[in-house]
């Protein structure tokens, strides 16, 4: 989960994120997926707060939510490579 965040993301955002992702690896997850909502909010565009969620629902055992994360993932960064191998293991290819 560690990668540079862009440049064309704002504090804001990169504040939340690294926020969502504390929550995570503290195992609060609903506190996590509320950090990464925040960041939609702001940029719908943010390609790591969907792909965050996705890390957070599937470690929920939510499958559908997190399949729905990385397809949006994909959409704004289609070569994702992470996103792409996460979203396989889920529809199982």
């Amino acid at each position: 989960m560690k990668k540079p965040m862009p440049k064309n993301f704002s504090k804001e955002e990169i504040d939340l994120i690294e926020m969502g992702k504390f929550y995570f690896i503290s195992g609060k997850y609903d506190e996590a997926i509320e950090e990464f909502e925040k960041v939609i909010k702001i940029n719908p565009k943010n390609a790591d707060a969907y792909f965050n969620m996705g890390i957070v629902k599937e470690a929920k055992n939510d499958s559908s939510g997190a399949k729905k994360m990385y397809e949006k993932t994909l959409e704004i960064i289609p070569d994702h490579k992470t996103a792409r191998k996460h979203l396989e293991k889920l529809v199982g290819l």
